[in-house]
């Protein structure tokens, strides 16, 4: 399942849980008004629930943007900011309102009784701790998310991978390049070695051996001793 299927699920969930949690908000700001005045009550939980998925919308946001703080300071700008007092408010609240309606309308179950279990643990968790999932899923749907740095992170190293390679391509191409240009002129000057100008062939044997001395070049130019002295100090090239 793909990171946007899930993160749809998880908003799908969540939703339903504020559909569930709101007629028990209802009914309990409906226990303030008059009769005939039902309507009110359903209209402050629907606001009450909506505040509650839009402060859990934000809290999730501002724990996303603590991705690069460290240490004891992400947790201070994940919870200690005003979305979070506001979700805290609101969910205790909507807590007190489910465990009310909890102890007013729940049966005993055989349990209670069997086992010992006060009916007060039933009540709390069945009414008082549902809403309190509002503000656990504010962080686990920045969970969802939570998991891209280290993707981030991968693709900040590939891509550093790739500027290395790039780098050392360039680095080879241009060796390449180099080793080409030695060889054309290399080249070069072999084709001047056979050169029918007797200076060129002087010159060209004096730039591939420069540790040749002269009437050696004279025998690889086909001339004499002389002729190679003079060539190279006409040419500044001479020992």
């Amino acid at each position: 399942m793909k990171d946007g299927r899930i993160k749809a699920l998880l908003w799908t969930i969540y939703l339903i849980l504020l559909a569930v949690l709101l007629p028990h908000t209802a009914w309990a700001a409906g226990r303030f008004e008059p009769d005939g005045w039902t309507w009110l009550g359903w209209a402050f939980a629907f606001a009450f629930e909506l505040a509650i998925a839009a402060l859990t919308w934000r809290l999730k946001q501002v724990i996303e943007t603590t991705r690069k703080v460290k240490g004891w300071r992400r947790w201070v700008c994940k919870y200690l900011n005003w979305y979070s007092v506001g979700l805290l408010a609101s969910v205790a609240i909507s807590a007190a309102a489910n465990w009310a309606h909890a102890v007013e309308f729940g049966t005993p179950f055989k349990v209670f009784s069997t086992y010992g279990i006060p009916p007060l643990l039933y009540s709390v968790a069945f009414g008082a701790i549902l809403p309190l999932c509002s503000f656990l899923f504010a962080h686990i749907l920045a969970d969802t998310d939570e998991a891209e740095p280290e993707q981030d992170a991968a693709l900040v190293e590939a891509r550093g991978e790739i500027t290395r390679l790039k780098h050392a391509l360039r680095e080879t191409e241009q060796r390449a390049i180099q080793a080409e240009q030695r060889f054309q002129a290399v080249g070069d000057l072999a084709v001047r070695l056979f050169s029918a100008q007797k200076s060129d062939r002087i010159l060209a044997a004096h730039q591939l051996w420069p540790e040749l001395p002269q009437r050696s070049i004279a025998l690889i130019a086909d001339t004499s001793p002389g002729h190679v002295s003079d060539t190279l100090s006409k040419n500044g090239a001479e020992h």
